[in-house]
């Protein structure tokens, strides 16, 4: 029988985490009432940010409510895993005691720098062989992009990903690779653009030498630096 983690029930709509602040990375849900008054405040600190890089926002019919856009953008997208509960994650028996690797290609990575709050953007592959369980095949999907919504180090982003599917899954063997395209190296400083990050994170049959399994997930993420 198949079962998910349930998502936090935010019915009474408590606002407890005024004061609480994450590390870059890591995850406080809030409600949505506390994510309003996130919006407002974070709305204000943007309009003083734009008026000390030298921009009188509030005379340019283009971007007199550019403040509220960029508070909006954030909370309720770019860093949106930062904010949320894990994504339901929903696991089946292993009933075949299927023993092969499972594969997920081009999973899209919409991310931020941490250091320079800039995207990054790119694909995973995920892959792991189960042990007493298969997962829902869009989960690997959903389980990036919660990662992936919060300011990131691209290396930081791989470790979470591998823990988690291994942990959920109670599983010995992941694999998680991710290429992405930098802005904070595109747009500024060595001004690169062509330049594409790769990580990885194995566990288990994937660090033995020559084994096939192994082999086969090299294969697969062979592509991911040459197709975007």
């Amino acid at each position: 029988t198949a079962y998910e983690i349930p998502k936090r029930d935010w019915s009474s709509d408590v606002c407890s985490s005024d004061l609480l602040l994450n590390k870059a990375n890591e995850n406080a849900p809030r409600s949505p009432k506390e994510i309003e008054k996130m919006i407002d405040k974070a709305t204000k600190h943007y309009g003083e940010f734009l008026k000390a890089v030298g921009f009188d926002y509030e005379k340019d019919p283009q971007t007199v409510d550019t403040p509220r856009r960029v508070a909006k953008s954030w909370l309720k997208d770019l860093v949106i895993g930062s904010i949320t509960d894990e994504p339901n994650i929903t696991v089946f028996p292993n009933e075949e005691n299927y023993n092969g690797i499972v594969i997920q290609t081009g999973i899209p990575v919409t991310s931020l720098c941490a250091h320079h709050n800039l995207p990054f953007v790119g694909y995973a592959t995920v892959a792991y062989v189960p042990g007493n369980y298969v997962i829902g095949l869009s989960k690997l999907n959903r389980i990036v992009d919660w990662f992936a919504r919060r300011p990131q180090m691209q290396e930081s982003l791989t470790q979470q990903i591998h823990d988690f599917i291994a942990k959920k899954m109670e599983c010995n063997s992941v694999a998680v690779s991710i290429a992405s395209k930098h802005m904070c190296c595109s747009n500024r400083g060595i001004k690169h653009p062509t330049s594409t990050m790769t990580t990885n994170k194995f566990s288990g049959v994937f660090m033995e030498k020559d084994n096939l399994i192994r082999e086969e997930f090299l294969h697969a993420i062979a592509k991911n630096g040459v197709e975007f």
